[in-house]
């Protein structure tokens, strides 16, 4: 394993099978049926992107808040610093999961596009069969096949090949292709929300991404709107609290030391903010919903 990748994945997997654990260049890990480090129920983000396929049995996760469940032939992706639960696996549950870098994902030269981000986000399950599912074991293998081969100089750029194949070809299953236009505001309103995934804790005010993006706010709020259904202070919202409510229920941090966390000046004004979005107080959600 690479130390860089390996000691990213060690937080959350507490076992890694040598003889089911296929590793390239610090980018790209495949591993069959891992054990986790990871305890239910208790919300986490990982910065890599995560694919899983599962085999066998049956297993319940939440994903941003959201409850998805996997049985066999089902396939889900996990995008960077989503706010990720596991809740429940099954004692036969079995699965293979492809992690991959940030700077590995940046290669394939896909998943730029609102509409694929958009897709993943809202519906990050899809159930293979038939082409989509022999595609993916079929990629499966030859990764498997190629990744072992250290004297071949070109494993990762077919590696990267094989990949970008795949998830176009996986593309063609999960959404429809958008007209020029809309395309457009999807590519814009994707920017918008990378933007807020890296600064929401520094930035809640849309003039900094108006302005981030050369727009005016009264654009960016347009084309967001329309391209995603949620204003674009609801996305900032919307990173803001899942954070808030990740640290209220699953750490002891003190709401003062969770406020500081996501650059609020002060326990009373993230008080203020959280009780607007969410109708109570911190205390209270914490009071109500921490396990």
């Amino acid at each position: 394993m690479d130390n860089t990748l390996s000691s990213t994945l060690q937080k959350y997997i507490e076992h890694f099978p040598e003889s089911r654990t296929f590793s390239i260049d610090n980018m790209l890990t495949i591993i069959d049926s891992p054990q986790f480090a990871v305890l239910p129920n208790h919300p986490y983000r990982c910065p890599l992107s995560v694919a899983i396929y599962c085999t066998h049995g049956t297993g319940t996760g939440r994903i941003n808040a959201k409850t998805f469940s996997l049985t066999a032939g089902g396939f889900m992706i996990v995008l960077p610093n989503q706010i990720t639960e596991l809740v429940d696996i099954s004692d036969d549950f079995r699965a293979t999961y492809i992690l991959m870098t940030d700077d590995f994902t940046a290669t394939l030269g896909i998943g730029n596009t609102f509409s694929l981000h958009s897709t993943i986000s809202q519906h990050p399950h899809i159930d293979l069969a038939g082409r989509a599912k022999e595609a993916l074991e079929s990629y499966l293998s030859m990764c498997k096949s190629i990744i072992p081969e250290h004297q071949n100089p070109h494993r990762l750029e077919i590696i990267t090949l094989l990949t970008r194949a795949f998830f176009l070809g996986l593309g063609y299953f999960m959404h429809k292709t958008e007209s020029s236009d809309s395309s457009r505001q999807s590519e814009l309103t994707n920017q918008f929300i990378r933007l807020v995934e890296q600064n929401y804790t520094q930035h809640r005010d849309l003039g900094y991404y108006a302005e981030q993006l050369a727009l005016t706010p009264k654009h960016i709020s347009l084309v967001v709107k329309q391209s995603s259904g949620k204003s674009a202070t609801e996305w900032i919202e919307k990173y803001v609290i899942l954070d808030a409510i990740t640290q209220l229920t699953s750490t002891d941090k003190s709401i003062k030391e969770i406020a500081y966390d996501l650059g609020f000046p002060s326990q009373s004004f993230f008080g203020k903010y959280f009780l607007r979005v969410t109708g109570v107080s911190p205390a209270q959600y914490r009071k109500t919903h921490k396990k």
